[in-house]
């Protein structure tokens, strides 16, 4: 067991490793793969390792736990301490995506700018080696979790993995709206329409383009390319050296099939988003009684007047994850006492 800065990392006996897939099998709480899958023979070992985070410190501990770049090639069990500084007794897949879901929430208030879609934001803090480990949780949360933080800009992620001229310019304006609020998009939007004949007199286009520090002359004709070109200083250029750091980390994505093209990446990150109807899907149940069918009715009404973000909640308190990473989601009936 070693100690280090408020983070506990234990780590079992190196000399009586356990074997491990390299993805898909987890460690659950009483030693099993999560997916019942036999390890073959000649499965490469793996040396396990525990990381215990404090609930109240979830990102800085979790960055601090992915400093060593040999993580990544380790089979990892995370738990949480609590507030007297014991370990919790939760265990298994559902606290993992729970901890992803808390570091990557923290990630986004602290370390990343947007509205619906967020992009790195640089801070004098955090040098290459914080973003590094930053990195490396993006990695392990996929491939060892099945974890993704979807609400991170598909197209910042793109920039990391892809070269830049396959990242077509109208994707880029299409998660540039995503990035910025629901006025400025509904505003630049406008901006090129009939409704607004001269963008260069409407004090609402004025005043988004200035708060984006836009250099070039405003003219119906010219706003096309101004947005492209927004798009592509919010989304590629501010954010390069993360996507400098991240980018030789998160290539070993790249062996997945969800991250070898643009439009593979595009289309999972449409699976993976919540959505009351997707939730509504993976909700499964066998009511026995009238009651509880129209108990099961009601829960999926409830998930459908839902928002998004509170869909994502939902989604969070029942699978530990605010992402879909779950097939399905088992609806149970207790007998009343």
């Amino acid at each position: 067991m070693e100690g280090k800065d408020g983070l506990w990392v234990l780590t079992d006996d190196s000399r009586n490793p356990r074997r491990e897939d390299y993805r898909d099998e987890v460690i659950d709480a009483h030693d099993e793969l999560a997916n019942d899958h036999q390890v073959e023979e000649n499965t490469p070992t793996q040396l396990v390792k525990e990381i215990a985070i404090n609930r109240n410190n979830v990102l800085k501990d979790m960055i601090i736990a992915f400093k060593d770049e040999i993580i990544l090639s380790c089979c990892l069990e995370i738990v949480f301490i609590d507030e007297r500084g014991n370990i919790d007794n939760g265990r298994g897949a559902g606290v993992k995506r729970e901890a992803l879901s808390i570091f990557w929430r923290e990630f986004y208030n602290s370390l990343a700018t947007g509205a619906s879609e967020k992009v790195p934001a640089i801070r004098h803090d955090y040098q290459q080696s914080e973003w590094k480990n930053i990195a490396r949780v993006l990695v392990a949360g996929f491939t060892k979790f099945g974890y993704f933080p979807v609400t991170l800009s598909s197209a910042f992620i793109a920039s990391c993995l892809f070269p830049e001229e396959l990242l077509a310019k109208e994707w880029l304006v299409e998660s540039f709206h995503q990035y910025i609020s629901k006025d400025e998009s509904e505003t630049l939007k406008r901006s090129v329409t009939d409704e607004c004949p001269d963008p260069s007199t409407d004090e609402d286009v004025t005043d988004v383009l200035s708060s984006y520090k836009c250099r070039r002359g405003v003219r119906k004709d010219t706003m096309p390319k101004i947005i492209k070109e927004l798009a592509h200083q919010e989304i590629i250029q501010r954010p390069k050296y993360v996507a400098n750091a991240w980018s030789p980390i998160v290539n070993e994505l790249k062996r997945f099939e969800e991250f070898k093209t643009v439009d593979s990446l595009v289309r999972f990150y449409e699976a993976k988003k919540p959505t009351q109807k997707k939730v509504c899907k993976l909700l499964t149940s066998n009511p026995a009684t009238d009651a509880q069918r129209e108990c099961f009715s009601h829960l999926k009404r409830f998930v459908k007047s839902l928002d998004d973000n509170l869909v994502s909640i939902f989604l969070q308190y029942v699978s530990g994850s605010n992402i879909i990473a779950v097939d399905s989601i088992e609806v149970a009936f207790s007998e009343e006492s």
